[in-house]
Parts: structure tokens; C-alpha cells; sequence
């Protein structure tokens, strides 16, 4: 942990430096920014254990005042082994074809001055993957790691060690998800977020 927040803090230290922060190192300023899809478009893999992540932003009035997208983690399913998911994908997702080997966990919001503001968990409909229950996230959190995956490598060890900073509180969140949709269901558009808290280091 203290390990984890002393990199966090070096590298966030040289994203102040460069004065370019996370969002428009996946986005460049430049390009034009499709709403809702993904950045980079095949998701960012890492070569390793095959974490990954992709970035991506609702329509403004989607989104809380201030925020401008953010970052959705996955785990492998490979990771979990045997173990049954609350529930999984369909045979194929809304591109038609064969959905990703994926556990999602968290996302990770931002704001438009490009600080990272908070952490949240989602409902099955809305990224249609293997649901894995908290419990055994928690086994698994830990080994999120997108070391040398393509893309701008500060933005893949910032999210790694984000990631371990609030590995606890994480699954804390993740524990409200499930006690959230036990009272709901999968496909219950009413119920988006299912937890939250503030990115506060």
C-alpha cells in the first residue's frame, strides 16, 4: 500500500510536470471525441494476465455537472477459474459479436479540469460481463496490472496504482453493488450505479 501511494504520487507528480493529465493522453485534444465509444477502440490489454481498460464519456446530460468520462476496469475471467459468476454475458453483445472475457469492477470518473473525482460500481446491463460476486474480486483485485500494455505508459501504471491504493475501499464498494442488487435486479434500468465514493487520497 504505502508503496502503491508513494508511485501514485510520483506519477501524478509528473502528470503536473507535463502538464498533460490522464484524459487527453487517451483522447488527444485534437481528435474527434465520439461519445460513448470506447478509447482506445479495442480497449487498452495488458500483455500479461490481459487486464484492461477503456475510456469513454455519456452524453452531456448524462453526465454529473463537471464530469467529462471514465475509465471502466476489468479483471480476466481466466483469473476466477471455476468459480460461477452471479451472471454472464450474452451470446453476444450489442455489436453482435462474441463478448470479452471480462470481470468489471470499477470505473473510475473524471472531471473537465481532468482530476480524477470519484469511484463507482455498475449494474450487469450495463457492461453485459461476468458479474463476479465481492467476495471474489477481493481474491483477485490485487493482480489488476497493465504493465507495458500499448498506450501511453503513464496512464497504464497511473490506473495500476490507483488501483492498489484503494484496493480495500474498492471492495467495500463492490460489497454495497451486492447488497444493492439483491434488493434489485440485473436489468433494472432504473438502478445504473449501484456505489460510489470520492477519489480522496
Amino acid at each position: 500500500m504505502t508503496q502503491a501511494l508513494e508511485k501514485l504520487f510520483a506519477l501524478t507528480g509528473q502528470i503536473a510536470e507535463e502538464g498533460v493529465s490522464l484524459v487527453p493522453r487517451v483522447v488527444p485534444p485534437d481528435a474527434l471525441f465520439v461519445q460513448l465509444d470506447h478509447y482506445p477502440k479495442d480497449d487498452c490489454i495488458a500483455p500479461g494476465n490481459k487486464s484492461r481498460w477503456f475510456y469513454h464519456a455519456h452524453p452531456p446530460e448524462e453526465r454529473e455537472e463537471g464530469e467529462h468520462g471514465h475509465f471502466h476496469m476489468f479483471l480476466p475471467r481466466h483469473l476466477f477459474g471455476d468459480t460461477k459468476p452471479l451472471i454472464g454475458p450474452p451470446k453476444k453483445n450489442v455489436r453482435g459479436n462474441k463478448p470479452a472475457q471480462v470481470v468489471h469492477f470499477a470505473a473510475l470518473a473524471f472531471g473537465t479540469d481532468g482530476m480524477p473525482s470519484y469511484w463507482f460500481t455498475t449494474n450487469y446491463w450495463v457492461t453485459h460481463e461476468y458479474m463476479m460476486p465481492a467476495a471474489e474480486i477481493a481474491k483477485y483485485l490485487k493482480e489488476f496490472d497493465m504493465t507495458d500494455a500499448p498506450g501511453d505508459p503513464l496512464v497504464n501504471d497511473w490506473l495500476t496504482a490507483a488501483v492498489q491504493v484503494f484496493h480495500d475501499p474498492l471492495i467495500g464498494i463492490l460489497k454495497e453493488r451486492d447488497e444493492a442488487l439483491a434488493e434489485s435486479n440485473y436489468t433494472d434500468k432504473a438502478l445504473e450505479v449501484t456505489s460510489r465514493m470520492d477519489f480522496d487520497l
